[in-house]
C-alpha cells in the first residue's frame, strides 16, 4: 500500500472512531435528561410578594435533586447591587437556600439558575418588594449580569468532539498537502 493510501486509511479509521465516540456521548447525554427543563415547585419569598420585613434567605424548591455546585441564586436591589452572601446550600432533598443581606426597603430581583444532579435545569427572575410597596423597581440588568466567578459549566462533550474532529480533518489535509508530489519539477 502506498504512503498516500496509508494516510487515507488512517484518516478513515480515526474518523470512524470519532463518529463512534460522538454516537456514544450523544446516547449518554440523551439518557441523562440533560438539557430538559425541571419544574420549579416553590420559591420563598414568592415572585411578586410584598414583604413587611427584610428577608435573610431565598429558597427554591424544584422537582428533582438540585446540585448546589452547578446552581446559583443572585439577589439584586434597585441600584443593581448584589445582595446575596455566602455559598448556595442544599435545603432538603429538593431545594436550595441562599443567604441575603438586605439593608433597606425596596424592590428586589432574584435571578436563579438551578441545575439538578441529572442535568435538568430551570432559570428565571422573580421580583419582590420589601417594605414600602412604592419603592423603585429594579432594572432588567440583573438578568444579564455576570455569573459569579466560581460558577462555571462543564465542557459540552458533543461540541468538544466536533472540535477535535475539525482538528483531525485539518491535520489530515495539511499532511496530504505537504506530501503532495511537485508536478512542476522533474
Amino acid at each position: 500500500m502506498s504512503t498516500t493510501g496509508r494516510i487515507y486509511a488512517g484518516a478513515a479509521l480515526c474518523m470512524a472512531a470519532l463518529v463512534a465516540v460522538l454516537v456514544l456521548v450523544g446516547r449518554i447525554d440523551a439518557d441523562s435528561g440533560a438539557g430538559t427543563a425541571v419544574e420549579v415547585l416553590a420559591m420563598e419569598p414568592a415572585d411578586g410578594a410584598v414583604l413587611p420585613d427584610l428577608p435573610t434567605t431565598v429558597r427554591i424548591r424544584v422537582a428533582g435533586q438540585p446540585d448546589p455546585t452547578r446552581s446559583h441564586i443572585a439577589v439584586y436591589d434597585a441600584e443593581r447591587t448584589r445582595l446575596d452572601s455566602g455559598s448556595i446550600v442544599s435545603d432538603g432533598d429538593d431545594g436550595l437556600r441562599q443567604q441575603v443581606t438586605v439593608s433597606r426597603p425596596g424592590q428586589l430581583a432574584v435571578a436563579y439558575h438551578v441545575v439538578t444532579r441529572d442535568g435538568r435545569a430551570a432559570s428565571g427572575i422573580a421580583r419582590l418588594t420589601v417594605g414600602a410597596p412604592g419603592a423603585a423597581a429594579p432594572a432588567d440588568a440583573p438578568a444579564r449580569a455576570a455569573e459569579p466567578a466560581a460558577h462555571a459549566h462543564g465542557v459540552d462533550p458533543i461540541g468538544a468532539a466536533l472540535l477535535a474532529l475539525d482538528g483531525l480533518v485539518l491535520l489530515v489535509l495539511l499532511v496530504l498537502l505537504l506530501r503532495r508530489p511537485n508536478r512542476g519539477a522533474t
